[in-house]
């Protein structure tokens, strides 16, 4: 198949060829796949007759992404467009190790985060990691085994569309992947003397820092040798959004006041048939935050073990059956508590999640009119914007990047309406926070695509 890049695209190819360590940052859906692929294949083809690890010398190159995307699209995309690369996705650690020893000029071996633990290291000339972000927590088992993976390796590609919607101390990590430190620092604790600055801090001991503004230019001017951002050319349709706020019933005004006084309240459910008394509590700011934000959607849990639950107020439910109604197309509805998804599933009967190869294909088929789903189920690489262009978030996340990676389920190339993000927002709740500190973190990350 011929295959004419996007002018974009081809930047992007070309930045990834020339420069062996690089973050590239696109907007979701803006094909930084094919982009990768394309060069990739550069690299290969080159390596005979270049030694030179910068322009060549490509023979095994590691692909680490989501599970989802790591199953499908990889594979799938260096098929449908005939680039002749010897891709496989492995699953286990004896299928890497048997394709590596495999006669080939090349192998790229695609491999789930979700089982980085049992990739082998020092067998790649090449590694490029799907959604870099996943990796911006230095702590955690899988970054551990990232740097284990890329220790030496001569030419890494990161690849995101949200590089800072988590903050700026997960970039520190993900530049970390690319030069060792060299450029940020080599610990975290210096990257947060020079950039960063103390928010909260409780006996003496820092609790939490945040970025300092003053040194956001200094940080993009010292990792642009590493970052290339797409900052034009990517078409995309119109994308609205929109706030639909809801009103409480005057009784869960109340005990919603008393609760967020007090992180204590005993109230009725409403049940005429048990007229039990419920009792919330909470023992710290975190949980009582939870709380809030249940008893703002209208599902909060009464019990320790997030089992049972109780229904304060169904508005939010009526705000949804309004959005479905008018809907043309498909409505993609994110919840973030099992509470939210039970009461939606009865609104809803005919509802579904979207769990199986087959489930997207009916989505996309237009055979599915409400799809319920929780942000981190469906945030990464899924292409769903061919069955619905209305996003409903039943309730909000503070997590920016999962928040951006959903909206941009639907809004991708491919889609020919306008998408409508819809907030629903409780009145004089919780909700509206959240709201404020989502585009506080979107208009901040926005200012990271002034690199370069």
């Amino acid at each position: 198949m011929n295959v004419e890049l996007r002018d974009y695209q081809k930047r992007i190819v070309k930045e990834e060829c020339m420069r062996p360590n690089l973050l590239v940052v696109a907007p979701m859906g803006a094909g930084k796949t094919l982009s990768t692929l394309f060069a990739t294949s550069a690299l290969i083809s080159t390596k005979a007759s270049s030694p030179d690890t910068h322009t060549g010398g490509v023979k095994n190159v590691l692909i680490i992404a989501p599970k989802r995307v790591a199953k499908s699209v990889w594979a799938q995309e260096a098929a449908e467009y005939e680039l002749g690369l010897n891709v496989r996705f492995c699953e286990r650690a004896i299928d890497i190790k048997l394709f590596l020893v495999e006669p080939a000029n090349h192998r790229i071996c695609v491999c789930s985060v979700t089982r980085i633990h049992e990739i082998p290291h020092g067998c790649w000339d090449m590694v490029i990691i799907d959604e870099s972000t996943l990796f911006g927590n230095k702590k955690s088992l899988r970054s551990k085994e990232v740097r284990r993976i890329c220790n030496r390796v001569p030419r890494r590609i990161l690849l995101t569309g949200t590089p800072i919607h988590g903050g700026y101390e997960k970039l520190w990590h993900q530049i970390f992947l690319l030069d060792g430190g060299a450029a940020l620092g080599e610990t975290l604790t210096a990257f947060r003397q020079k950039y960063m600055r103390v928010k909260y801090q409780m006996n003496g001991v820092v609790t939490v820092w945040e970025i300092n503004p003053v040194m956001i230019p200094q940080l993009h001017k010292d990792i642009a040798h590493l970052v290339y951002v797409v900052k034009e050319g990517v078409a995309l349709p119109p994308i609205l959004y929109k706030n639909v706020y809801v009103n409480m019933p005057a009784k869960r005004v109340k005990e919603y006041g008393e609760f967020e006084r007090a992180s204590i309240l005993e109230f009725s459910d409403g049940n005429p048939y048990t007229g039990e008394t419920k009792k919330l509590v909470a023992f710290a700011a975190s949980a009582r935050g939870i709380k809030l934000r249940q008893l703002a959607s209208g599902c909060v849990y009464t019990d320790e073990t997030g089992k049972l639950y109780s229904v304060t107020h169904t508005e939010k439910i009526e705000a949804v059956k309004e959005i479905v109604e008018c809907a043309e197309r498909g409505v993609l509805v994110a919840y973030s508590f099992r509470s939210e998804y039970e009461e939606l599933r009865k609104a809803f009967p005919t509802a579904r999640r979207l769990e199986t190869a087959e489930d997207i294909a009916d989505w996309n088929a237009g055979r599915i009119d409400v799809v319920l789903a929780h942000p981190a189920s469906v945030g990464h690489g899924l292409n769903l914007q061919r069955g619905g262009c209305v996003v409903v978030w039943f309730s909000l996340t503070y997590d920016a990047e999962l928040y951006a990676q959903f909206n941009k389920r639907l809004h991708r190339p491919g889609q020919r309406d306008t998408v409508s993000v819809i907030h629903l927002v409780a009145r004089d709740t919780i909700d509206e926070k959240v709201l404020r500190v989502l585009q506080t973190k979107q208009d901040r990350a926005d200012g990271f695509t002034q690199i370069g």
